[in-house]
């Protein structure tokens, strides 16, 4: 039995259309449990209006489970995974709705539940993976299946002999499966999605990304290399990103690690590439794209703008990163809308290597500072801390009754 489960939000109507997708062979509507609406999109709307009170943003809990074709009695399998199921998580009462899917022959059904519970407390999910595989061995040990393979086969068997079911643990063992090499997936079904998104194979990628790694013995070499192979090494949100020819941009200690694990069997740690890459001054991500590409620098090396003097005017406002009150960026030490891979690491260097005295000056006037400015600058952000939070309440509750406006329970009673 092999389920699958993604937590969010579960406003608009994407997650329903995807239940109801014309390119499954058949689909159809399972009954719903807890709520009033006939059809499936009404359905999630009311799922997520009655959710709405709860402490979480993310109210919905789509789940899917996938019998093995070998399994004769596939709805009875199918039941008594959903049984066993709503019994883990303690969701035997939470309102759901759902569809059963019949693609390449194969049928299998899914379910969107409310982690809404009625006194607002929401469904605890720890180790959900873990606990929907112990479900699935439970049903394939009664069903007279094999074990599909797990990494978490040793904690499941651990955890079956705890809570009593000593049978299946013991035929957990027998079929060798809690001392078997954990299984990698080739992709994730996120990698998946973002492979079929883009046209670009992610094994592309990593190949390439192996290849330029393994041909440098520098930052700027690999980089070299990796335009050879038409990508290119840019500043991400989270550290180092590979960019491929759609200008997606993937995580760069990720893809050389996990390219070096399947095609060579060893990990490259990511460590390692820090060491090796760390030292690279890069330009930014333009809007999650790839744009122009600027010339690769070490750090300490000032660039033609730093050295023609550009971007400080005759009275030094600009310089040293310092805002002034008609820019709308710094100098390069990041402050504003960062350009390159500057950093808090690079401006720290660049404060360091300041002249003497201009140095000796600068700790003079931050020395300086009047410990009344510091106080309203700080009662400053706190009033705009709270200003936010007010303004977010406002609108969650704004959000909430308009979905809520004319909508009834199964009773007739307006939601409130």
């Amino acid at each position: 039995m092999i389920s699958g489960a993604v937590r969010g939000r579960g406003i608009g109507d994407a997650l329903a259309l995807h239940l109801l997708k014309a390119d499954n062979e058949e689909v159809a509507v399972v009954p719903a449990r807890g709520l009033g609406s006939t059809d499936l999109v009404a359905q999630v709307r009311e799922l997520v209006a009655m959710s709405l009170g709860g402490r979480t943003d993310r109210p919905v809990y789509h789940v899917h489970v996938d019998p093995d074709p070998g399994i004769a009695n596939e709805a009875g399998a199918r039941a008594r995974w959903w049984a066993l199921f709503e019994a883990e998580f303690g969701m035997a009462e939470q309102p759901y709705c759902g569809a059963v899917h019949v693609k390449h022959g194969r049928r299998h059904e899914h379910r969107v539940y409310s982690l809404v519970r009625p006194s607002g407390g929401v469904v605890d999910l720890a180790w959900d993976f873990a606990r929907r595989e112990k479900v699935g061995r439970i049903v394939e040990f009664e069903f007279g299946m094999r074990p599909v393979a797990s990494k978490h086969a040793r904690s499941i068997e651990r955890r079956l002999r705890a809570e009593g079911r000593a049978d299946v643990a013991d035929w957990l063992a027998r079929s060798g499966s809690p001392k078997a090499p954990c299984p990698i997936a080739r992709l994730t079904p996120w990698e998946r999605r973002l492979q079929e998104r883009t046209g670009v194979p992610l094994d592309t990628v990593r190949r390439a990304a192996l290849a330029a790694w393994n041909g440098s013995r520098d930052g700027s070499g690999f980089v070299a290399a990796l335009r050879a192979h038409g990508l290119d090494l840019r500043l991400g949100r989270k550290g180092l990103v590979i960019v491929d020819a759609s200008g997606t941009a993937h995580l760069a200690t990720r893809v050389i690690g996990a390219a070096a694990r399947r095609f060579e069997g060893k990990r490259i740690l990511a460590a390692a590439v820090h060491a090796r890459l760390g030292s690279l001054e890069l330009e930014g991500m333009l809007d999650g794209r790839n744009g122009n590409r600027t010339q690769v620098r070490r750090t300490g090396q000032d660039s033609a703008r730093a050295r023609s003097g550009a971007g400080s005017s005759g009275d030094g406002v600009g310089r040293f990163g310092i805002r002034g009150s008609d820019r709308s960026s710094g100098g390069s030490d990041g402050g504003g809308r960062r350009r390159d891979a500057g950093g808090a690491v690079a401006a720290l260097e660049r404060l360091r290597g300041l002249p003497p005295g201009r140095a000796l000056m600068l700790r003079r006037n931050l020395s300086g500072m009047d410990a009344a400015t510091i106080a309203n600058l700080s009662a400053t952000a706190r009033a705009r801390a709270a200003a936010a939070r007010i303004e977010e309440r406002n609108a969650y509750e704004k959000e909430r009754a308009w979905r809520l406006w004319g909508m009834t329970d199964i009773w007739g009673i307006p939601l409130q």
